[in-house]
């Protein structure tokens, strides 16, 4: 894991001074070693964090020949079997990243497809001055650039990098400070800065000397598809989920797990006890909401050792006004702050921490509080009588015929452009996606224009591709927006502020496309949420888990807003005429949304301490 950052254009390479600018910028990204790679026409740097092959996996990597060169944020889990494809290649280090070269001698800019794991990556070629950029299928991690008036692009892993080597970043876009607010966080492939521009997650980015940048998406999910039983199904499952734990845990640094006392958290951390000794697992005893007595159950039953972290909320407005110095951009989810702590706490005894990210969204999770979004007689509408969960099957199965069905189902699969359009397809999307769309928005638009704001909502979402009319439509949904927005923004910026490397299992490419091609009554029913997990792998579980009721990883904040330190600060920043806040919004419309201690609060105070800290730099050069 690292941050990279680069510069491209004509007489690029007289720049470098200001590419080793944005590196420095990124150095809490990647703290063990920095490296830059200059061509006349462009310029590749990296701050590395280094995970594989730690004294050999320098950045940037150059071909053989050294007629192109890559820079890569991420790891590639299971690269040992692209090695071995490519067993003739010329190897120079054990870097994961190193068959991004290869790759690309062989498929040019179309190698993606072939790339496992979570990356954002650039590819310099100097043989045909052309310029490839991308990011993962999930956005696990950012990318940023920005274009000038005489034919240069930047780029960085961070926006602020960019703003420090005075590329953009001079004033916030309106409709983005609007998004912020309505849903606390800002959409994949948008840019809080009105001349900075994101990557989307799943897509790339194509540029050579003289052109303007192209950018399309590299890959969408597999369609629904039947055929495949329960049973089948959590075979399959189970497999491939723990071949996923195995390959994230490769390391050739200490390894740890996220150990929440939820059941995404349970079961990635006791496959991974099952295959690495003396786990170490870190779970944070949140306020009011504690989670410590599950996670406790867990790591008695897998012989985990646990460290919790207690924090101390004395000092909770310092904790708040910090945290902003690892915001790139504004950001409205209050778990943020509990993450953050929990990196660095775990930080302290290990490099690399695995997670449940992404269960909710694959599995149907969020269901538990959306169930009202979807119609009588579709999988996970809400029943009158009540139904009992089937028995856990049992995973020593074997199962390799199991895997060979859905394979092969996986490799003929519709057309997902061509399936939507004939079967279903309306423009608008399902009347699902619809009212999903609007599940975690929090100021109208109404609200948003009494701001000063332009008046977003969700009805200026696109949902032309959510057309099953299902549970499918809430997963697909969630992994286009709240998964890339928010999730993911949040433990990338939280475990790179501290120098800790987060994987997520469930993201795996083979685990995620099989469990978006199972249809939602493998996930959902009536009453239960995450049905495929409870079968697969419920027998991981201690009683008290397999029993408990979801749970989300959310602070306190209503309390947390009236204690008296953070009290204070709300006042400053909300009620202060002088608060660098209205700069952005109207501060009548601010006092009267501000008088609930409640997310839409939250999301104010959130935006002000972002823009207080960032107004002052906004001028650097």
């Amino acid at each position: 894991m690292c941050g990279i950052a680069g510069i491209v254009g004509a007489g690029a390479d007289a720049l470098a001074d200001r590419v080793q600018v944005m590196i420095s910028a990124l150095n809490h990204r990647g703290p063990d070693e920095q490296g830059v790679a200059v061509f006349q026409n462009a310029v590749l740097g990296s701050a590395r964090l280094s995970i594989i092959d730690p004294a050999g996996g320098h950045q940037p990597l150059y071909s053989p020949d050294r007629q192109f060169a890559t820079v890569c944020n991420g790891e590639i889990y299971g690269f040992e079997r692209l090695r071995e494809q490519y067993s003739q290649y010329p190897f120079r280090t054990g870097s994961d990243c190193e068959v991004v070269l290869p790759l690309y001698e062989e498929y040019g800019s179309d190698f993606l497809p072939h790339l496992p794991g979570t990356f954002s990556l650039a590819v310099w070629d100097d043989r045909s001055q052309t310029l490839l950029m991308a990011r993962d299928r999930f956005g696990e991690r950012p990318l940023y650039y920005s274009t000038t008036s005489d034919g240069l692009l930047a780029f960085a892993s961070e926006s602020h990098a960019l703003r420090a080597a005075g590329f953009g970043g001079m004033t916030p876009d309106p409709s983005m400070v609007a998004e912020m607010l309505r849903q606390g966080y800002i959409p994949s492939g948008q840019s809080i800065w009105s001349d900075i521009e994101s990557i989307p997650h799943a897509s790339r980015l194509r540029w050579s000397l003289g052109s303007a940048p192209r950018v399309d998406r590299w890959w969408t999910p597999p369609e629904v598809m039947d055929g495949i039983s329960e049973d089948e199904a959590a075979l399959w499952f189970r497999g491939a989920l723990d071949n996923a734990v195995q390959e994230q845990l490769e390391a050739d640094v200490p390894v740890g797990t996220f150990l929440s006392g939820g059941i995404d958290s349970t079961t990635v951390a006791a496959l991974a006890a099952a295959h690495h000794p003396d786990l170490h697992a870190f779970t944070f005893d949140m306020p009011g909401e504690s989670e410590v007595a599950f996670a406790r159950d867990t790591a008695a039953k897998h012989s985990m050792t646990l460290h919790v972290l207690t924090p101390d909320t004395s000092n909770l407005a310092d904790e708040i006004l910090q945290l902003a110095t690892t915001w790139d951009e504004p950001f409205g989810d209050s778990s943020s702050l509990p993450t953050s702590l929990l990196c660095k706490f775990a930080r302290e005894h290990v490099k690399v921490a695995l997670t449940g990210d992404g269960a909710d969204e694959l599995l149907g999770g969020y269901l538990v509080w959306a169930r009202g979004t979807l119609e009588p007689g579709t999988p996970g509408a809400p029943a009158l009588i009540q139904q009992s969960m089937k028995d856990t099957i049992n995973p020593g199965k074997a199962a390799g015929s199991v895997l060979s069905k859905m394979k092969a189902q996986l490799r003929t699969r519709r057309s997902p452009t061509a399936a939507r359009g004939s079967s279903r397809g309306v423009s608008s999307g399902s009347d699902v996606a619809r009212r999903y769309a609007s599940f975690r928005q929090y100021f109208t638009a109404s609200q948003l224009s009494d701001l000063g704001l332009p008046a977003v909502s969700a009805n200026d979402v696109d949902l032309s591709t959510y057309n099953y009319g299902t549970a499918d439509d809430i997963s697909r949904f969630d992994l286009d927006h709240y998964l890339p927005g928010d999730i993911l923004v949040k433990t990338d910026r939280a475990s790179m502020a501290h120098g800790l490397e987060v994987r997520s299992p469930f993201l795996d490419v083979k685990v995620a496309e099989g469990c978006l091609a199972l249809p939602a009554h493998h996930k959902v029913n009536e009453t239960h949420e995450k049905l495929l997990l409870r079968r697969a792998c419920g027998d991981l579980w201690p009683a008290s888990v397999s029993d408990r009721r979801k749970q989300g990883f959310g602070s306190p904040m209503a309390s947390w807003l009236q204690l008296p330190d953070v009290a204070e600060l709300k006042h400053a920043h909300l009620r202060d005429p002088s608060s660098a806040l209205f700069d952005l919004v109207d501060r009548d419309a601010v006092h009267s949304l501000s008088a609930d201690d409640d997310q839409r609060t939250w999301n104010l105070l959130m935006l002000s301490i972002w823009w207080s800290r960032c107004r002052s730099m906004v001028s650097a050069p």
